[in-house]
């Protein structure tokens, strides 16, 4: 089976370095799209570096992640799709390890974890908020998902293309798995090694794309038609 990866990066010239190097390290035949999501601390002319080598495509202003992803879709040549962020909070060394799980599955949706309920509640107000979304995720879709907003997925390219996403922003994780679940399609887990980043070290999502987040979550629960 082929995979095209698709990473949505804005403002990441400290992290692009190393994930250049570190998605060198994976098959040559999984083909690598890079959206500058608008950039203007000189990702850009890193990337421009790479581009025998990988697929670069530029929004000329920051449109947001879902609406990256959304035009990567538009260039992906393979038959599966990998999404993953590139501030590398999450390794792509991990790839290798969810592809076989997601073809020892029968290709059936897979989704990352970075915790779950083994690990207890966190006080941190990051740990926080993303407790009371996957709990509010779970009680509106009757769904057992571990960390409906981890970055990590692999999914059939006919499939996500299918889901007609529409999420500018960091809502595309809830919408797909909401559309998902609601498809009945099915979906595996695997836990995933995470290490957060501070808003001083780059991180982007904000209180008010928690708000924006729960919101399509309502939408898609009781306003969506199938």
């Amino acid at each position: 089976m082929s995979y095209s990866i698709i990473i949505p990066v804005y403002n990441e010239i400290f992290t692009l370095p190393r994930l250049v190097k570190n998605l060198r390290k994976l098959n040559n035949d999984i083909q690598i799209i890079l959206v500058d999501d608008g950039s203007d601390d000189g990702s850009d002319e890193i990337l421009k570096k790479h581009a025998k080598r990988i697929d670069i495509i530029r929004n000329e202003t920051n449109l947001g992640k879902g609406s990256s992803i959304v035009s990567g879709l538009e260039f992906v040549k393979n038959q599966n799709i990998i999404l993953i962020d590139g501030d590398l909070e999450i390794e792509i060394d991990c790839i290798p390890k969810l592809i076989v799980e997601y073809e020892k599955n029968n290709y059936s949706t897979l989704i990352g974890y970075r915790w779950d309920d083994k690990d207890g509640i966190n006080f941190e107000l990051n740990r926080l908020g993303n407790y009371i979304i996957n709990s509010l995720f779970n009680l509106l879709y009757f769904s057992r998902i571990k960390d409906a907003l981890c970055c990590v997925r692999i999914i059939r390219s006919d499939l996500i293309k299918s889901l007609n996403l529409k999420s500018k922003r960091f809502s595309i994780e809830v919408e797909t798995l909401a559309k998902l679940v609601l498809f009945k399609k099915k979906i595996i887990q695997s836990r995933v090694g995470y290490n957060r980043r501070t808003m001083e070290q780059g991180k982007k999502l904000k209180m008010s794309d928690g708000w924006r987040i729960i919101t399509v979550m309502l939408y898609y629960k009781f306003l969506y038609k199938i």
